[in-house]
């Protein structure tokens, strides 16, 4: 299994990113690399998505745990592996820390870390940044 973590703060509270992070239908206006979602709304482990990685086939997507206003967690089903994307979110002293863990397993792991997992993790602090400041512009 291949790992990758990224943690940041900000001034955000917990629960506004958590509502920004369960509002699958909007995640393309602040996940450049996204050019579609299509979610049912539910938000119980087990729930199923897909997005449309820009440029790319669909995936189909897993919700494994989202628990306001602390953690969303997803799990992409990719030909002959897994990748799971947490979201773990900590508010303290007028803080919160955020959290990012994407890991990849499977038979074709190292395939899927070298075209898909390598460059989301690189592009991790650029993406949360404008998540951030979307989910700070909500109401």
């Amino acid at each position: 299994m291949k790992t990758y973590t990224y943690t940041t703060t900000t001034h955000v509270p917990a629960a506004k990113l958590f509502r920004a992070i369960a509002d699958i239908a909007n995640w393309p206006k602040w996940d450049s690399d996204l050019e579609s979602t299509q979610h049912n709304g539910g938000l119980e482990a087990g729930a199923r998505f897909m997005l449309k990685p820009k440029g790319g086939p669909k995936v189909k997507m897993e919700i494994i745990e989202a628990i306001a206003p602390t953690h969303f967690d997803d799990l992409a089903h990719l030909p002959l592996a897994k990748m799971r994307t947490s979201h773990h979110f900590a508010q303290s002293a007028g803080q919160t820390r955020i959290d990012v863990k994407i890991e990849v397993w499977g038979c074709l792991s190292f395939f899927w870390d070298r075209v898909v997992a390598r460059q989301q993790a690189a592009s991790t602090p650029e993406q949360t940044r404008r998540f951030i400041a979307y989910a700070e512009a909500q109401p």
